[in-house]
């Protein structure tokens, strides 16, 4: 295949570039101790050097499966990149996921190491670990089978070594060792041979196995996508030529980099010498982003929905004269948006005047909030409800959306800064080929395509055609200027009785809008009318049920309240004007609590299992319809 770009072609080519130019430039900063420690460039690739030449003394070889269970820290990247230089297989693992997820990752992926964070992830490891121990004394045929059994089922045996990340934790056991132990082992290794980091590195190839990403699972078991060195490195290089990151600038990281969209993000950021701020949790966003001042975030479109919500909330608590000056500001936010904004061009003449004056008034103070050095977002992981996106334009801020899927690398398409559409994630990126299948799938080829499912072969099977087409599982439409518009996953598209098809996303976009709702999902799938199960936003429903002076024992009651289900009946009605007649939801649920990973309602990348949510409800929403 002829590419439209000339390709650096593995991940170690890229990162010799980038250290060329960037050594002395701060790399990682994490907070610890209540300060931001900053890590360069320089001193990144040495450590990244001593972690990879640690493993190789301890007898790992290429093509070894690397687990990384771990919250994102410089030391995730780096290990990551120790991985790809020396051709070992890095392996990531949620750190959210339960010990018997964890343990099937293992099994089929085989990984023979792990890297854990701290002492809560080391413990979910120690515990799947010891169930599988030998038994001292066989003493029955029983007691034989029970362990042979055993040793089939659970996969860490396999697991020789446990690196945790945290070094002021200290384990007696001689398989588990802490990150600056590992250090110094490489260190010592370092002195002893003749070759370097990047000797090794220009030993990669192209077809060399980079990584193995687990699957969320939505509706089975997770499947390990085989991507290469040159999947990655086509894959940041042709996003690059579309976006245009400049150099040196300050990002922050939230979403997990378990997640193949952080992921490559991260690793697109250190090819362009940026600044990478590691959060330190989700719920620390706001003051993490006064303190790193972010240029650019990649996130999933939840944070951007919250924000949204948080922001018209406090309107509506304000004054009517701060009413007023929003809504206007918002109106003159909005044609500046869409006479130069979205076009990348800067307002000119008495629109600019009144932009200036709304800015001061209204739009400065949702900048601050984010740092006040904010350039533009990414969204990626769901589609972006295009409310919200114009919302964000008017105010300045651009939140430019991407599509991919795991399997892609993730990236297939990017919004261009000179042409932004909300509701749409803009064209392919080069050497990316697109086609819209006869039932609505969106198809996709190109050198960012994933080798297969691990030991997988029928999985594979089943999302490649005969003539190599990858087969999305999402439903869209691409218009004149070949900018794609995802409708939904083609698994979730609802078919009711009288034989409508409907795409439950768009849906949920727009009831999410309200400041009542956290979490939603809609069903009706061979019934006559469509119904939602609502996770509702317990502060508000409680704020409510004071004014509307509603009494009551337990907030599980509260929701079963009749005058609960009105209000927020009341305010959904003003989210599906919008909706046709057979889009809007008829009757709803509300549930206490919300749908999280731990309960099984929830994916690692917060995807809501529908299936899981609809079976664990079945009594209720039967009730709706009867």
């Amino acid at each position: 295949m002829k590419f439209k770009l000339d390709y650096l072609e593995t991940i170690p080519l890229l990162f010799e570039e980038t250290i060329r130019k960037n050594k002395d430039i701060v790399a990682f900063y994490e907070k610890k101790g209540g300060e931001w420690l900053g890590t360069t460039y320089k001193q990144a690739r040495d450590t990244i050097e001593d972690i990879a030449m640690g493993l190789q003394k301890l007898g790992y070889q290429k093509g070894d499966r690397i687990g990384i269970l771990s919250e994102n820290c410089p030391e995730w990247i780096m290990t990551d990149f120790a991985c790809a230089h020396f051709g070992f297989v890095s392996t990531p693992i949620y750190p959210t996921l339960t010990p018997k997820q964890i343990a099937y990752i293992i099994k089929n992926s085989g990984a023979k190491i792990i890297f854990v964070s701290n002492q809560e992830q080391a413990e979910k490891i120690i515990k799947i670990k010891q169930q599988l121990q030998p038994l001292q004394q066989l003493n029955s045929l029983q007691q034989l089978r029970s362990w042979q059994q055993l040793q089939q089922l659970n996969p860490l045996h396999q697991i020789k070594k446990m690196i945790i990340f945290d070094s002021n934790i200290h384990y007696p056991q001689e398989w588990i060792i802490n990150f600056s132990e590992l250090l110094d082992i490489g260190e010592k290794h370092k002195k002893k041979v003749s070759y370097t980091l990047e000797d090794e590195g220009k030993k990669r190839t192209k077809e060399d196995l980079w990584t193995l990403i687990y699957t969320s699972g939505t509706t089975g078991d997770p499947k390990g996508v085989m991507l290469t060195h040159f999947n990655l490195a086509t894959n940041i290089q042709s996003t690059q030529s579309v976006t245009h990151f400049k150099p040196n600038r300050r990002w922050l990281s939230f979403l997990p980099l378990s997640h193949s969209l952080e992921r490559a993000a991260s690793q697109l950021n250190f090819w362009l010498g940026a600044t990478i701020y590691f959060a330190e949790s989700i719920e620390k966003i706001g003051e993490n982003l006064k303190d790193a001042r972010p240029h650019h975030i990649v996130s999933v479109p939840r944070i951007y929905e919250k924000i949204y919500a948080k922001i018209l909330d406090g309107v509506s608590k304000s004054s009517p004269t701060k009413q007023k000056i929003f809504y206007w500001a918002k109106g003159i936010g909005s044609e500046v948006s869409k006479k130069y904004i979205q076009k990348n061009k800067k307002p000119k003449g008495m629109l600019n005047i009144k932009y200036q004056i709304a800015k001061k008034l209204v739009f400065n103070k949702i900048t601050a909030a984010l740092g006040g050095e904010f350039m533009f977002g990414i969204s990626g992981g769901a589609p972006l409800s295009k409310t919200i996106g114009e919302f964000f334009a008017a105010a300045g801020i651009i939140i430019l959306e991407g599509f991919g899927l795991t399997e892609t690398t993730p990236i297939t398409n990017a919004t261009l800064l000179d042409n932004v559409k909300f509701g749409k994630v803009g064209p392919t990126i080069p050497d990316v080929k697109m086609k819209i299948a006869k039932d609505g799938e969106i198809l996709f080829k190109g050198p960012n395509i994933m080798k297969g499912y691990y030991k997988n072969p029928k999985a594979t099977k089943e999302v490649f055609d005969s003539e190599g087409w990858f087969h999305s599982g999402d439903i869209g439409l691409i218009d004149e200027e070949q900018c794609l518009q995802i409708t939904d996953r083609k698994k979730n598209i609802i078919v009711t009785s009288s034989g409508k098809n409907i795409a439950p996303a768009y849906i949920e976009q727009q009831l999410s809008r309200s400041s009542l709702i956290d979490q939603i999902i809609v069903l009706g799938d061979n019934h006559n009318f469509l119904i939602a199960v609502i996770v509702p936003v317990r502060e508000k429903i409680e704020e409510l049920a004071s004014i509307h002076h509603i009494s009551y024992n337990s907030y599980k009651e509260l929701l079963e309240k009749y005058t609960t289900y009105e209000v927020v009946e009341n305010d959904l009605k003003n989210y599906q004007t919008d909706l046709a007649q057979y889009e809007q939801i008829k009757k709803f649920i509300l549930i206490e609590k919300p749908f999280t990973i731990e309960n099984g309602s929830l994916t690692p990348s917060m995807k809501i299992k529908r299936k899981v949510v609809e079976d664990k409800f079945i009594n209720e929403i039967n009730l709706l319809y009867e």
